[in-house]
């Protein structure tokens, strides 16, 4: 049975609103609309699509998401640096009746990372003599700081190991009791995330290095048919990508 594609519009026509339109294309997808700030959402227009890949700046989302549930679209917010607001988008999104995915990051090999880290963390916190640590490295154009797929790696991290209660970004001496992200920024490195685990006999390193944006833009067009026609605010994750495509 073939599946049926939404048709899309991209928000966004940035470095990732170009590789999303470059790769829907080649998948068979139909782009109705292409938004930047020449050519802006206006909630008093007509529009034929069925799903909005959002990429745009943290400062931009809550309009965006606003805009688009009044026009009753569906949404993939790939933009990161914004969950400050998370529960004002969530909010809009159910009191709206429409349907939303969100992702610090869209990478398929991100997702299979976090169920990683998470199944990692709960083996770590049996081990008092392993300490742990994130680092993050990206291109020098990258706003938010720290990266919000370390953010959720941490995250992840505190949920399961107990004696970490905290995330910093400083370097100040603790009692073993804070979780360290360390990030750097440097030429056009398109993201690597590598979780430390260390000890006075070993250590151990699980690291995902993205090669290039095409990664990110086939995650959000998994996305995109994950949130066609459904309504809610998900977050994607490796479950939502296997139960949706068997993978």
């Amino acid at each position: 049975m073939k599946t049926i594609k939404p048709k899309l519009a991209i928000v966004g026509y940035g470095k990732m609103g170009k590789e999303v339109e470059l790769l829907a294309l080649e998948k068979g997808f139909t782009i109705t609309n292409i938004f930047d700030i020449h050519n802006p959402l206006s909630y008093e227009e007509q529009y034929n699509f069925d799903v909005a890949i959002e990429f745009t700046t943290p400062e931009s989302v809550l309009e965006n998401v606003k805009l688009l549930a009044r026009l009753k679209k569906n949404i993939v917010i790939g933009t990161t640096g914004w969950y400050d607001k998370i529960s004002e988008v969530k909010e809009i999104v159910e009191t709206e009746s429409i349907g939303a995915i969100y992702s610090p990051n869209f990478s398929i090999g991100v997702a299979i990372l976090f169920a990683i880290i998470n199944e990692a963390s709960k083996i770590i916190n049996h081990f008092e003599d392993y300490d742990i640590i994130v680092e993050e490295i990206h291109h020098k154009h990258k706003k938010d700081y720290p990266s919000g797929t370390a953010l959720k790696i941490a995250k992840v991290i505190l949920q399961n190991v107990g004696r970490k209660k905290r995330i910093t970004t400083d370097l100040l001496p603790d009692n073993g009791e804070v979780l360290r992200i360390a990030s750097l920024r440097v030429g056009e490195t398109f993201g690597v995330h590598k979780i430390l685990i260390d000890s006075a006999f070993d250590t151990i390193e699980i690291t995902h290095t993205s090669k290039n944006r095409k990664g990110f833009a086939l995650g959000a067009l998994i996305a995109a048919q994950i949130i066609f026609n459904k309504k809610g605010f998900y977050e994607f994750n490796l479950e939502s990508i296997v139960n949706n495509f068997g993978y």
